[in-house]
């Protein structure tokens, strides 16, 4: 099975736990763009779902879809949300901002009442190597990668990129990452959020290349 129908397969199975009248997270990127395709074929079937878009990539793909799009501040409570990760440890703990859309994905993450994650088996790792993306305001970005580079990090501005929200991402290199590293790099004036996502995900759908597809749930 090739990467693509890995994505297809764990997003496909994923979304057997979207009913008919819940409010849906979409996620953003490569896997995530299958389950909206999904969704989208439920849709047309008659069910009724309201989304919430990640990201302007996604909404837009939903429209297309047919999936009526929402205000995530009309609504408490996100049902299900089912995204992707750059990578997923043993913990279910994430990176996530590959794409650029962490912000907006914690957002709605936190939100929600189940998190689902949709991955290929390349995503599960036993150490984070991934490069941390940390999205940072414009203002003084400089400045912002010099307090990161103080804590460890090897930050590197995302040339050419600006997320949905106007801001710069700075893709971090490092040693080690621990779960407590979530705060810490918020708590530096300029950062607005990064992609460390600790105990957020409560299921992690893997595809893998023999045809398996295994969920796991966080303890």
């Amino acid at each position: 099975m090739d990467v693509e129908e890995m994505k297809r397969r764990a997003a496909v199975e994923a979304v057997e736990y979207v009913k008919d009248g819940m409010i849906v997270g979409l996620g953003t990127g490569s896997t995530a763009k299958y389950a909206i395709e999904e969704i989208g074929r439920m849709v047309r079937e008659g069910m009724e779902v309201i989304g919430i878009a990640t990201s302007k990539q996604s909404e837009e793909l939903a429209r297309k879809n047919g999936i009526e799009i929402g205000d995530i501040n009309e609504y408490e409570e996100i049902d299900v949300t089912i995204d992707g990760a750059d990578e997923i440890d043993e913990k279910l703990n994430l990176i996530k901002g590959g794409g650029g859309a962490l912000l907006r994905e914690k957002i709605v993450a936190a939100a929600s009442k189940m998190e689902v994650i949709v991955a290929d088996e390349r995503k599960l790792v036993k150490k984070f190597s991934f490069p941390l993306p940390v999205e940072v305001v414009k203002f003084g970005w400089r400045r912002t990668a010099d307090k990161l580079s103080s804590m460890g990090f090897k930050p590197h501005l995302r040339h050419g990129f600006v997320t949905d929200n106007g801001n710069y991402i700075l893709d971090c290199e490092y040693e080690e990452l621990d779960e407590g590293m979530e705060g810490k790099i918020n708590s530096i004036p300029g950062v607005v959020e990064n992609g460390l996502f600790i105990n957020m995900a409560d299921i992690a759908i893997i595809a893998f290349k023999n045809g398996d597809v295994r969920k796991i749930k966080r303890l």
